[in-house]
C-alpha cells in the first residue's frame, strides 16, 4: 500500500438470475450453528480455506473496485467513488438488479440518493438498487469472502486468494 494512502474496496458478485438459487445452496451449508451470516474477519484460517473453496464453487464472477485516497479519507466519499464506478461497469454489462448489504438506515438512504443522482445525469439508468441483510442473502457473503481473501494475500497469506482469484473478471482502481 502506498505511504500516506489508503484503499476502500467494494466487491460485487455477478450471477445470472438462473444461477442464484444454486449459488445460495452452495453457500448456506457453510453456516455454523449459531451463525446468522458469514463474515470473513470472524472466521478461522481452516474456515477461510473452506469458505474460499465454496465461493469459487458458486460459479460467480467478481468485480472489485478500489478507491485510493489520502489518509485520512472520508469513508462515505470513498464508498460513493467505488459505487459510481461499479454502477457504470454493471450497467455496461446490462446488469439490472444490484443488491447491497444493509448498513444503517441513514447510510442506506445515502446509497439510494447517490444512485438517483447518477440516474438523473443519465448514468446507471437501468439499475435497480435494493438493500438486503447479510443474514437473509447468502450471495452477499461472496464479495466479503473475496475481499477478505485479497486483504489476506496483501498481508502475506495468499492461499485463500489463490483459490478465488480466477473468479475476478474486473479489478478496477479509481482515485
Amino acid at each position: 500500500m502506498p505511504s500516506g494512502r489508503q484503499a476502500y474496496r467494494i466487491g460485487a458478485a455477478l450471477l445470472a438470475t438462473t444461477e442464484l438459487e444454486a449459488a445460495r445452496d452452495v453457500l448456506r451449508p457453510l453456516l455454523l450453528p449459531g451463525q446468522s451470516k458469514l463474515h470473513w474477519r470472524d472466521e478461522s484460517p481452516p474456515r477461510r480455506d473452506q469458505i474460499s473453496r465454496q465461493v469459487a464453487a458458486t460459479g460467480s464472477m467478481l468485480t472489485i473496485v478500489t478507491h485510493w485516497s489520502e489518509v485520512p479519507a472520508k469513508e462515505e466519499r470513498s464508498r460513493r467513488k467505488c459505487l459510481e464506478r461499479l454502477y457504470y461497469e454493471l450497467a455496461s454489462m446490462d446488469v439490472q438488479d444490484v443488491s447491497l448489504e444493509c448498513r444503517q438506515q441513514a447510510q442506506d438512504a445515502k446509497d439510494i440518493r447517490h444512485i438517483v443522482a447518477l440516474q438523473a445525469r443519465n448514468q446507471a439508468k437501468n439499475l435497480r438498487l435494493s438493500h438486503l441483510r447479510g443474514k437473509d442473502e447468502p450471495l452477499l457473503w461472496i464479495p466479503d469472502a473475496v475481499l477478505g481473501a485479497l486483504n489476506a494475500a496483501q498481508l502475506g497469506e495468499p492461499k485463500f486468494w489463490d483459490q478465488v482469484r480466477d473468479t475476478v473478471v474486473l479489478d478496477i482502481t479509481t482515485s
